[in-house]
């Protein structure tokens, strides 16, 4: 998704996530249209629980996956 349909998809509300590895499990989400990304949820045990709450995330009317 280029940084025009971030904006537009940001301003109408939309939370834009991604499940991340390192330096440990970790879901960010996206804060600005530049590509910057900040953690929204860490201190998982491990991936397999990291996934079941992307999982839940997802749920979300307004959350979305990279």
């Amino acid at each position: 998704m280029d940084g025009d349909s971030r904006i537009k998809v940001m301003a109408a509300g939309f939370t834009i996530i991604r499940a991340d590895d390192q330096p440990t499990p970790r879901i960010k989400h996206l804060v600005d249209s530049c590509g910057n990304w900040k953690t929204l949820e860490g201190d998982f045990k491990s991936k397999a629980a990291r996934d079941r709450r992307f999982k839940e995330l997802m749920k979300g009317k307004k959350v979305i996956n990279d």
